[in-house]
C-alpha cells in the first residue's frame, strides 16, 4: 500500500513538474495599436547572456504584454538578439521588460524600464539594447595598457590618448598588448574584438581602440600609439636633495644633449616642464614626497623626503 502511494505522489510530483515547464503563451493583437518602437536588443540574466532561441523577452505596460520576441541567432557576429516591437497608442507610456529564460524555465522582471517614444529605435548589432537582471555595468573607461614582452619605459594618458614609450630601435610592428577596461567592458579594433595578452598590433601608426561598457550603451574611442624613446636611461643621470625644515628639495637630471624637455610630475600631473640647458636642469623648492620624472619617453621615480 505504502508503495501505491508512493508512486502516485511520484506521477503527481512529474505532472506539476512538466506542466510549469512550459514557456509563457505571449501573444499581441497588433491591430488594437497606432504606434511602435523597435528595438535590437541582447539579453543577460545573472552574468550569463542568453543564447537560447526559445529564450524570449516580453514589453508589457501596467501589465498588459505589447511586445514579444524570441532571440534569433545572427551569424555576422555569432550572437544572439531579440528583434523587439513595442507596441502602443500613445507617447512616454512606461514599458517594462520580462524575460523567460528556457535554460531554468523562469520568468525574470527586469527592473529598468524605458519611455515609449513613437517611431524610435534602439540599439544595433554592435551596440545592443541591454535587458539584463541586475543591470550590467555602463562604464567604458582604458583604465590601462601596456606591451607584453617588452620593456615600457613610461605610459602617458592623456585625455582619450595614450603614449607607450619604448627603447629606441624596438620593432613597433609586432606588439602584444595588455589593457585593462571598466568592468565587463570590452576592447574592439577595426571592430573585431582583442583579449589582452593575447593581441599583437601593429603600431606603426596610432591605432584607435573601442571600448564599449559592458551594458554596450556606451563606446569611447582611445587612440593609442608606442613611440621609441629618443633617449637612453644610461645615459640619464639623477641626482636628489631631501627637503629641510627651512628649505624644500631638489631633483637635477643630467643629460648630453640639450635641448630636450624634462617633465615632473607628481600624482600623475605634470607640474614643471624644463629643458636640458649646458647638460642639466634642477627642479627646486620641493615638498616632500613621490615624483615622477619624465625624460624623452623614460620615467624615474625619486622620492623626497624631509631630513630630519
Amino acid at each position: 500500500m505504502m508503495k501505491k502511494i508512493i508512486n502516485i505522489l511520484i506521477v503527481i510530483l512529474l505532472f506539476v513538474t512538466v506542466g510549469n515547464a512550459q514557456d509563457p503563451n505571449w501573444s499581441v493583437n497588433e491591430n488594437n495599436f497606432e504606434y511602435t518602437m523597435s528595438f535590437v536588443a541582447f539579453v543577460n540574466i545573472d552574468g550569463t547572456t542568453l543564447s537560447n532561441e526559445s529564450d524570449k523577452v516580453g514589453a508589457f505596460v501596467n501589465n498588459e504584454l505589447r511586445g514579444v520576441s524570441n532571440l534569433t541567432y545572427t551569424s555576422s557576429n555569432g550572437r544572439y538578439y531579440a528583434y523587439l516591437t513595442v507596441f502602443s497608442n500613445t507617447n512616454d507610456e512606461v514599458v517594462n521588460f520580462k524575460v523567460y529564460n528556457s535554460t531554468t524555465d523562469q520568468v525574470v522582471d527586469i527592473s529598468e524600464t524605458i519611455n515609449f517614444e513613437i517611431n524610435a529605435h534602439r540599439g544595433d548589432l554592435f551596440q545592443a539594447y541591454s535587458i539584463a537582471s541586475p543591470a550590467l555595468n555602463n562604464e567604458a573607461e582604458l583604465l590601462d595598457f601596456g606591451l607584453d614582452g617588452t620593456t615600457v619605459n613610461s605610459v602617458v594618458f592623456n585625455n582619450q590618448q595614450v603614449v607607450l614609450y619604448v627603447n629606441f630601435g624596438i620593432d613597433i610592428s609586432a606588439l602584444n598588448a595588455t589593457f585593462q577596461s571598466s568592468e565587463g567592458a570590452q576592447l574592439f579594433v577595426d571592430s573585431t574584438l582583442q583579449i589582452s595578452g593575447n593581441t599583437s598590433l601593429d603600431f606603426t601608426n596610432p591605432i584607435v581602440c573601442r571600448v564599449r561598457s559592458e551594458d554596450e550603451s556606451q563606446v569611447k574611442e582611445w587612440v593609442v600609439s608606442v613611440q621609441n624613446s629618443s633617449t637612453s636611461a644610461g645615459d640619464l643621470i639623477y641626482y636628489k636633495k631631501d627637503a629641510v625644515c627651512y628649505n624644500g628639495g631638489e631633483i637635477k637630471v643630467e643629460y648630453n644633449t640639450a635641448g630636450i624637455n624634462v617633465e615632473l610630475l607628481f600624482n600623475q600631473t605634470v607640474i614643471a616642464t624644463q629643458t636640458i640647458v649646458n647638460g642639466k636642469t634642477i627642479f627646486s623648492n620641493l615638498n616632500v614626497g613621490t615624483y615622477v620624472v619624465r625624460a624623452g619617453g623614460i620615467d624615474k621615480e625619486i622620492i623626497i623626503n624631509l631630513k630630519e
